[in-house]
């Protein structure tokens, strides 16, 4: 055995790689460019997710528009008695709430009485919330906070507090946050929308969190936790596109018998879209306001009151090109009062998180590097953007949750690219160097191992604990004789193509082909607890995939040798040799040892049972500590050739969640048989397995074999000193 020569890499440089690139990318995601790309693709997310339903939302939306201020007589702002009327429809109409997102904190500029009207209006129903809002104004001893709210004769005739109508935009002037409220004078002013709440919801308002309470995670508002983003904010959880919810025209609600709009006046007769009292139509009879939450806000464009959100309607403008249209304000309060009604709350990463996830990421990509060449970490980092970006999505979609993708995705490329960099210069002449040295007298497959391991190549092995695998195809000679060499190799490379593939997908490591037998195992050189798991597990899907090769075969016209192939699996678990064995200059990683020759035993052995899959005691007890995903049958007590101990051995009958409960009966019964088998009460276990061979599926089966064994027996007992051990003469 040669001496061990490794060069190890300077890992001490990778890890300050991993250090920089995450310090550049932390600085990187929080500058401005690269937050609005994080924020637009959160917008992004919603667009993925699509509109939710708000078919049984109380919310319904009245607009001050272009198309209601062409109805009513006066041009906006309008006399403020049509509100009282709206209010007075409203309440007719069965209404729970009325919300205005308008602060009338200006007197009417045609009549005051039509204030006192407005005022009047409120104090009747008291089901109003009326908005509000602070500005801050400059003075020379510096900035004060002033009050805009409702004049006052309106705001002492509404038993119901002011609602604050502020926006707090991020920073690329995005509303997606609202806000509980503003404590000014030591008193708490609420939002709009939590304002409705309490009186829809009948919230007793000691029931209702302070402003800038920081004691808890959530908001209280009654009998609704909202979940909050900051001390004093919740995300809103958009459900569409502007005019998502129900919508009724200002004009039509306040259109009754008592009131005539220009259309009626124009055309000289009454509509009375609210009420018709002569045939008992309009809004008020179709039930559309009834226990409904109602907001009205503007929607003129000379109001200016639009905002950037997501989801955002689009059109096409003069130009062709497709052009987004900012949403209404009083929209935002709908979505926020949608969102606490549903409990639909939407959550944010934490920077903790966030910076943990970076650094790993980080080391991560840089180690990969290291360890596997800049090709792997190349294909490393497209793979975790991908997948991290598919579980940014789907975590949206399934938990509300908002996981951070542009620093990820920032701190993936700047590490990618220092590693790069640094290999480049540094690496790659080591690398031919190696290369230079070695490529002349071993296998390309090992330079290449040995150069990205900075390792020598030696020869050795070390003892692992783990699950040798053997499968063979029965009569594979048969083959041979009945086709030709080129359909053989066709053939063979289909089913070995396949078989391997389930092996590795289940972790296991391919030794060797030995013509169409398959040596392989699990647990080694990657080790892991559940290699007998994985080993049985792997050995049922090759077996259904077989069931699916022998369909298409047929379909494809190959001989019925072909179509009826069948296969049998042997496995054992304990202590082997694994490691690079063969000669001073090639060499492959293999695996030698007693519990290697003994799996090769199970594998010839399960003919004897009629079985395809045949393991030890060792291997079922190993893999039952890892799951249940398998069903074991136990076969015999036996000797195999070669050994003198016998090993109990078992079948890997089915995968649990595939198996039938015929299989189940017909396991039970054979197991009863066995214990009658074993106690030397031969007329019950020939009972016992005449009814479980006609539960078996296969021609030849246990059932049948014992079933003769036991006939046998009952002719020439073996006597009392008889251990159950049954010797087998052949491999």
């Amino acid at each position: 055995m040669s001496s061990k020569k490794k060069k190890r890499k300077p890992i001490g440089v990778y890890l300050l790689i991993a250090g920089l690139a995450f310090l550049v990318s932390s600085f990187l995601s929080n500058i401005p460019t690269f937050r609005s790309v994080e924020l637009d693709f959160r917008d992004l997310l919603f667009e993925i997710r699509g509109p939710l339903s708000v078919e049984d939302s109380p919310i319904v939306l009245i607009p001050i528009s272009d198309e209601a201020d062409s109805e009513i007589p006066q041009k906006y702002p309008w006399p403020t008695n049509v509100y009282a009327k709206l209010i007075e429809n409203l309440n007719k109409a069965g209404i729970d709430v009325i919300v205005f997102d308008v602060i009338f904190d200006q007197p009417d500029q045609y009549d005051l009485r039509n204030d006192t009207l407005f005022a009047n209006a409120l104090k009747k129903y008291g089901n109003v919330v009326l908005a509000g809002d602070f500005r801050e104004e400059d003075y020379e001893d510096g900035k004060t906070q002033t009050t805009l709210f409702p004049q006052q004769i309106l705001q002492s005739n509404n038993p119901n507090p002011v609602g604050l109508v502020d926006v707090n935009p991020n920073t690329d002037g995005a509303i997606r946050t609202y806000s509980f409220g503003t404590t000014f004078n030591n008193k708490d002013y609420y939002k709009l929308g939590i304002e409705a709440l309490i009186i829809y919801d009948g919230i007793n308002r000691d029931s209702v969190s302070n402003v800038d309470d920081n004691t808890s995670l959530n908001f209280q508002l009654g009998k609704h936790q909202i979940r909050k983003d900051a001390i004093n904010s919740f995300i809103i959880n958009y459900y569409g596109e502007e005019g998502h919810f129900p919508m009724y025209d200002f004009a039509e609600v306040i259109d009754d018998a008592d009131y005539t709009t220009n259309m009626e006046r124009d055309a000289g007769f009454d509509i009375n879209a609210f009420d018709d009292p002569d045939f008992e139509e309009g809004w008020l009879y179709e039930g559309v306001f009834e226990n409904k939450i109602a907001i009205i806000g503007a929607t003129m464009p000379a109001l200016k009151d639009f905002y950037k959100t997501p989801l955002m309607k689009t059109e096409i403008n003069s130009l062709g090109d497709k052009e987004e249209l900012l949403r209404p304000g009083y929209e935002i309060h709908a979505h926020a009062i949608q969102t606490i009604l549903d409990g639909n709350y939407l959550s944010r990463q934490s920077a903790t998180t966030v910076l943990l996830l970076m650094a790993l990421f980080s080391l991560l990509l840089v180690l990969i590097n290291r360890f596997f060449g800049p090709v792997w970490g190349g294909i490393s980092m497209f793979s975790f953007m991908g997948v991290y970006t598919f579980i940014v999505i789907q975590t949206f979609l399934s938990a509300n949750l908002f996981l951070n993708l542009t620093a990820i995705l920032l701190t993936l490329f700047v590490a990618q690219v220092g590693t790069i960099a640094y290999q480049y210069f540094v690496e790659q002449k080591e690398k031919r160097r190696i290369q230079g040295m070695f490529a002349s007298y071993v296998s390309p497959a090992l330079v290449e191992q040995m150069v990205e391991s900075g390792t020598d190549p030696e020869l050795g092995g070390e003892e692992t604990y783990m699950t040798a695998f053997f499968s063979d195809i029965e009569s594979f000679s048969t083959f041979s004789e009945q086709m030709s060499p080129k359909q053989l190799v066709t053939l063979i490379n289909e089913y070995l193509t396949s078989m391997t593939n389930i092996l590795t997908d289940k972790g296991g490591t391919l030794d060797k082909y030995i013509g169409d037998a398959i040596v392989a195992f699990f647990g080694a050189p990657l080790p892991f607890e559940d290699h007998a798991l994985r080993a049985c597990v792997a050995s049922q899907l090759m077996q259904k995939e077989l069931n699916i090769l022998r369909e298409k075969w047929q379909r494809d016209g190959w001989p019925d040798i072909v179509a009826n192939m069948k296969n049998r699996i042997g496995m054992n678990t304990g202590e082997m040799i694994t490691g690079n064995m063969g000669s001073e200059n090639r060499f492959n990683y293999t695996m030698m040892g007693d519990n290697v020759n003994l799996a090769a035993r199970c594998e010839s052995g399960a003919k004897a049972f009629g079985v395809y899959n045949m393991i030890t005691e060792s291997t079922k007890i190993e893999a039952e500590k890892f799951g249940n995903d398998c069903v074991f049958r136990y076969l015999d007590k036996i000797v195999v050739k070669g050994r003198t101990q016998p090993v109990k051995m078992f079948e890997v009958a089915d995968l649990r969640s595939d198996a039938s409960q015929k299989l189940f009966d017909c396991i039970g019964l054979y197991e009863q048989g066995m214990e009658k088998y074993l106690s030397q009460n031969w007329d019950e276990a020939i009972k016992l397995f005449n009814k479980s061979l006609e539960l078996e599926v296969h021609e030849n089966n246990p059932s049948l074999i014992l079933l003769d064994r036991a006939k046998e027996l009952k002719k020439n007992p073996p006597g009392g000193t008889w251990d159950g051990v049954f010797v087998m003469k052949s491999k």
